[in-house]
């Protein structure tokens, strides 16, 4: 996982202060919710993480459908899906698509998290992985994430790795 960690930061992550004024104001004034009732789970050993991965990047299967701005929705990404055939469709046009076009895999590593599956540094690769519209409300995002949660419980997945953009 420390891989995969090391992977992300290395892609450049917006900072407020590059941010031009008015978007920074606007990051500034957005509430962050509080949830009093989240439960602390002591982390597994990596060597059985069964590990999928959760992007905000508006992502889909080029045969999928596109998640509009605002929407609570989310797409399946198949394993056996080239890299090639992922779309990012982020409504947001202060959203960088640069590394995406060079390498799938700067904002969806699934290549690095098979490696970790093939080399044993992980239980296991989800054979599906998942993508959000980041751009919207995370209040609407609850029902969708529940759903989603399930789904992967279900499947056996037992680690969540969110790859916010």
């Amino acid at each position: 996982m420390q891989r995969l960690a090391i992977a992300i930061l290395e892609k450049k992550v917006a900072r407020l202060t590059d941010m031009v004024p008015n978007e920074r104001a606007h990051a500034e004034s957005l509430d962050c919710p509080i949830f009093p009732d989240s439960a602390f789970i002591p982390p597994r050993p990596l060597s059985e993480c069964r590990v999928a991965l959760i992007s905000s990047a508006g992502l889909m299967q080029r045969s999928g459908d596109n998640i509009p701005g605002d929407c609570a929705a989310y797409n399946q990404i198949d394993k056996a899906c080239p890299d090639r055939d992922i779309l990012i469709n982020h409504v947001s046009v202060n959203f960088d698509r640069t590394a995406f076009a060079a390498d799938c895999n700067t904002v969806f590593p699934r290549a690095l998290l098979t490696d970790m599956a093939t080399d044993g540094t992980i239980a296991h690769a989800s054979k599906a992985h998942y993508s959000f519209m980041g751009a919207t409300a995370p209040e609407k995002l609850q029902s969708s994430a529940m759903h989603l949660s399930a789904q992967l419980k279900e499947s056996g997945i037992n680690t969540a790795c969110l790859l916010p953009v």
